[in-house]
């Protein structure tokens, strides 16, 4: 496993439990609904399954990649579809995968673990390679809007969602390079802390648009985070003719 890895063991363990139950799968879901529907469709970290497992539903063939074996190992642990094939590999590296895909997606902000635009620009390739020339790309990309406020207040300690009695303590950094570091700290009675940190790309959504088209995607939607909603959501179509 990749000194990369952001989700180790640690967070693996505790993902379903205290992460994933924050963030309701169903929007992205009917957003990607279009897309997938009938089709062979690709997850750029696809974790523990939480958008995976409803898109299969209605996907005829869905390949999640990640690069956490650990994350990979809870999915694997659950009832995993027969359509459903799971595969360890690093996006920012030629994906290791057969045959084309009719579309593609990343939820959580997962294409920006990236440490500048130009491994983004090169992530983004890797993806649009393993597309049917018309392949769509979905993705959730972390928003400005959003982010540079925490940036400011350094510190942000709230109640943990679903979860009577737990806090979690966000510290955030952002450094010369526009790389945002976010270190969190999940605190509940009687129970160990979670700690884990991200890295993450955070650059204005014009940038993030000339990235996609740099590697060879028309961006056709972009719909605004609101309110304090984390992602900004991307709908590209690969422009590739083979």
């Amino acid at each position: 496993m990749s000194q990369d890895v952001q989700y180790g063991t640690d967070v693996a363990a505790v993902y379903d439990s205290f992460i994933s139950p924050a963030m309701d799968s169903r929007d992205a879901v009917e957003r990607l609904r279009p897309h997938v529907t009938g089709a062979r469709v690709l997850e750029i970290g696809v974790g523990t399954g939480r958008v995976a497992l409803p898109v299969a539903a209605i996907a005829a063939e869905l390949v999640g990649v990640d690069n956490s074996r650990p994350m990979l190992d809870e999915f694997r642990a659950k009832a995993v579809p027969a359509n459903v094939e799971l595969v360890e590999a690093d996006f920012r590296r030629p994906l290791p995968l057969r045959g084309r895909f009719d579309a593609a997606y990343a939820t959580m902000g997962s294409l920006a673990c990236v440490r500048s635009r130009e491994e983004l620009v090169a992530a983004l390739t890797h993806v649009r390679e393993v597309l049917v020339p018309g392949g769509s790309l979905s993705m959730e990309y972390y928003a400005t809007a959003t982010y540079r406020p925490l940036v400011a207040q350094h510190v942000l300690t709230m109640p943990t969602p679903h979860r009577a009695g737990g806090v979690t303590t966000f510290t955030v950094t952002l450094d010369d390079a526009d790389v945002l570091t976010m270190h969190t700290r999940i605190d509940e009675d009687d129970a160990p802390p979670v700690e884990f940190a991200e890295q993450i790309l955070l650059i204005e959504r014009t940038e993030v648009e000339a990235c996609l088209a740099e590697a060879g995607f028309s961006v056709e939607h972009v719909t605004p985070a609101e309110g304090f909603q984390p992602y900004d959501w991307y709908t590209a179509l690969n422009e590739g003719t083979q």
